[in-house]
């Protein structure tokens, strides 16, 4: 139960705000830009921390136990996590390797060590200063922790290679389905203002001007701005210093490679000494010939409209800053909260390269090499999440006449 007394910022528009009582289950939405503040369910965080506990263990088998294997002229290829990590390093894209590797092996590792070791902690009562920049980094890397993603896209490449090829599904595959299951329901049953409650104070009505913490949505006092947050240890400030600047110049650089990143191949396949190259767009045409529209419509909608509606969108927000507008503030908080939640989902295309070019290697009968596109679309993605990251959306509430 939120107590009536309690005041919680708002990390989306930047209002602090008495936050009503809610019911056992229920939630908690901005008055000013209808952001979520805080959602409370059965049975609480008791729940996210044994199915917490079960991905963390999950996830060494599923990395360390092979996900698919094809047989083809008595030839036998499994296919692990860190296979196409492996095969994408071989193929001289190294650092394309260390962003797969950091995605799908060491940050849902550091991810769930993290959530664990926090709310094991505050179930037994413990109140330590790590607690807060532990929760705020798990957080953080919730974000670019990206099993659930991967297997969407090893679904997408399982269908459009097992008419052709057989392709079996092993144990680690089993192991990944359920570390990408469980992923999803400890999101979504994660009650983050309980967690932030048992690690820290929350503030009460009495200091004549507050500023939120834009991690922890802890109201601080103005005069700390600046200043690590005394719960969380994020720095407070109203606005991020150059934030608009910092968004702005990734994404111009995501721009440049946006041509590049559609114009060209994302793979080649080599079928008896004879090279076929696979745009995004030929694999979104292939899908729907093959009769799986659905995959193609998940591959079109994250691949094509999310990147190219985050350079819109985010065009849009600079334009609104510079010229200091306070039109339709609510529909562009709701933009960016939509861009912030889907953008992780465009990784899919590179993750099914990743599945497959292990599993495709046949010498001089089948390969698949990866694509000047591939690089340049995970360019893409990545810029443009972190110009959604670094992009402090307060700004575009500087100028509301209503503040």
């Amino acid at each position: 139960m939120i107590g009536t007394d309690t005041l919680i910022g708002c990390r989306y528009c930047g209002l602090v705000q008495q936050a009503p009582a809610t019911q056992a289950r229920g939630s908690v939405h901005c008055r000013r830009c209808d952001g979520l503040l805080e959602k409370q369910k059965r049975p609480g965080n008791q729940a996210a921390l044994a199915l917490s506990i079960a991905t963390l263990l999950l996830l060494f088998p599923a990395n360390l136990l092979p996900m698919l294997r094809v047989d083809i002229l008595g030839h036998t290829n499994r296919s692990l996590i860190f296979s196409g990590v492996a095969g994408f390093w071989r193929q001289d894209w190294p650092i394309v390797a260390c962003i797969v590797g950091l995605e799908l092996i060491l940050l849902p590792f550091l991810r769930f060590g993290l959530l664990v070791a926090v709310l094991a902690s505050a179930r037994c009562g413990v109140r330590a200063a790590w607690m807060g920049p532990a929760f705020r980094w798990s957080e953080m890397l919730d974000r670019w922790a990206l099993l659930d993603v991967f297997l969407f896209g090893a679904v997408i490449g399982y269908a459009r290679v097992a008419p052709f090829f057989p392709v079996r599904i092993e144990a680690g595959g089993d192991c990944v389905v359920a570390v990408a299951v469980l992923t999803v329901i400890v999101r979504a049953a994660l009650q983050r203002g309980e967690v932030w409650r048992q690690i820290g104070s929350t503030a009460g009505g009495g200091e004549a001007k507050l500023i939120a913490c834009p991690a922890c949505e802890l109201p601080v006092d103005a005069a700390e701005e600046g200043r690590r947050c005394p719960r969380c240890r994020a720095k407070v400030w109203s606005y991020r210093p150059y934030s608009a600047m910092r968004a702005m110049a990734l994404t111009l650089a995501a721009i440049a490679l946006f041509p590049a990143a559609y114009a060209y191949p994302m793979q080649y396949s080599e079928r008896l000494n004879t090279m076929v190259g696979y745009s995004i767009m030929t694999g979104v045409t292939e899908l729907v010939h093959a009769h799986l529209w659905y995959f193609a419509a998940v591959i079109f909608l994250f691949s094509v409209v999310t990147p190219l509606l985050k350079l819109v969108a985010m065009a849009w927000f600079f334009i609104s800053i510079h010229r200091r507008s306070s039109a339709r503030l609510r529909f562009k908080a709701r933009l960016y909260r939509l861009l912030h939640g889907i953008g992780r989902w465009s990784h899919i295309d590179v993750f099914i390269v990743s599945v497959f070019l292990p599993l495709m290697e046949f010498r001089g009968f089948l390969s698949v090499i990866v694509g000047w596109a591939l690089p340049a679309f995970l360019g893409v993605v990545v810029l443009t999440t972190l110009g959604t990251e670094v992009f402090d959306p307060r700004m575009l509430w500087r100028f509301d006449s209503r503040a």
